[in-house]
């Protein structure tokens, strides 16, 4: 999976002196852009015709890019523009993050002529397994004017996951399928930190054109809480996001099937600022990223 160019940043108006010491300068925006590469290893075990023990192990390449704007009504000094960047570097890097995010294990249930004879309904819960790297509490290391990470691989907690997944044949090759997905943190881990909650939710349509090439096309939504660092509210967190997704799946030779999917988004909105603050019609306040395009291709393959 490849997800481009999501986007976020905050106002600021603190910078570090030559001493490292936290000092005041002019309002400035940190604006930092975040590409994501993932790749998932999922394993599915059939126990009997209906139950299944599922397992996701995924991987990720988080590559950010970090600048800063200046706002034309109150430009920053040669001097002031240094302390801005020796603050935007303990805060937002211009660096690759690699490694491990959490795994998520799953008891599935598949049953079928639950509202009609031919549908098809898919039940499974779970947990996260916090074995993603975790880091030390952002806020506090930033006001001491401490090199800090605010992207984070894992949540450092057991994380419940609920999932549904229903689909039914309409008409010959066309079928209508609808999800949703709820991951429920409920304790904060060694470093304070509780991550958000999640729900996600999709709705779409499947046409099978004969027996090794289909088309998809669906909308995907997905709800962030926000999440905490000892009980307060981590600003980097709380978004609200619709896509369209356009697939398309094809049978390729010893049974393997490859699907490529493209998803655009459609609304989005952070959660921890009602309106945006604009300034000259150009700068946006933004602390949680909002995400751009998102590719994925998938391979299945039965042994």
């Amino acid at each position: 999976m490849r997800w481009f160019d999501a986007q976020g940043g905050h106002l600021e108006t603190r910078g570090l002196s030559i001493d490292l010491d936290v000092i005041e300068i002019p309002e400035h925006r940190h604006h930092v852009k975040l590409n994501i590469f993932r790749v998932d290893v999922g394993l599915k075990y059939y126990l009997n015709s209906q139950w299944t023990l599922e397992a996701t192990i995924p991987y990720e390449t988080k590559t950010q890019e970090a600048t800063i704007e200046e706002f034309p009504e109150s430009p920053l000094t040669p001097s002031e523009w240094k302390a801005a960047e020796r603050n935007r570097n303990i805060h937002h890097r211009s660096e690759t993050y690699i490694g491990p995010t959490d795994p998520d294990v799953l008891l599935g249930y598949r049953t079928q002529g639950v509202l009609a004879e031919n549908d098809f309904l898919m039940a499974r819960i779970g947990t996260t397994i916090p074995l993603g790297k975790t880091e030390e509490n952002p806020w506090i290391l930033g006001d001491k004017g401490l090199k800090h990470l605010h992207i984070q691989f894992g949540t450092g907690t057991f994380n419940p996951i609920a999932d549904l997944h229903y689909s039914l044949a309409v008409y010959k090759g066309l079928g209508v399928n609808a999800s949703v997905r709820g991951k429920f943190p409920f304790y904060e881990n060694s470093k304070t930190y509780r991550g958000s909650r999640e729900l996600t939710y999709t709705a779409g349509l499947n046409y099978r054109l004969n027996d090794w090439f289909s088309f998809q096309s669906g909308y995907l939504g997905n709800y962030k809480s926000f999440a905490y660092w000892a009980g307060d509210i981590d600003k980097n967190t709380g978004l609200l996001f619709g896509m369209a997704s356009f697939g398309a799946s094809i049978r390729t030779p010893y049974n393997v099937p490859l699907s490529l999917t493209v998803m655009l988004p459609l609304h989005q909105k952070t959660l921890y600022n009602d309106t945006d603050a604009l300034r000259d019609g150009k700068y946006q306040e933004r602390d949680a990223f909002e995400f751009g395009p998102l590719v994925s291709l998938t391979a299945l393959y039965a042994f």
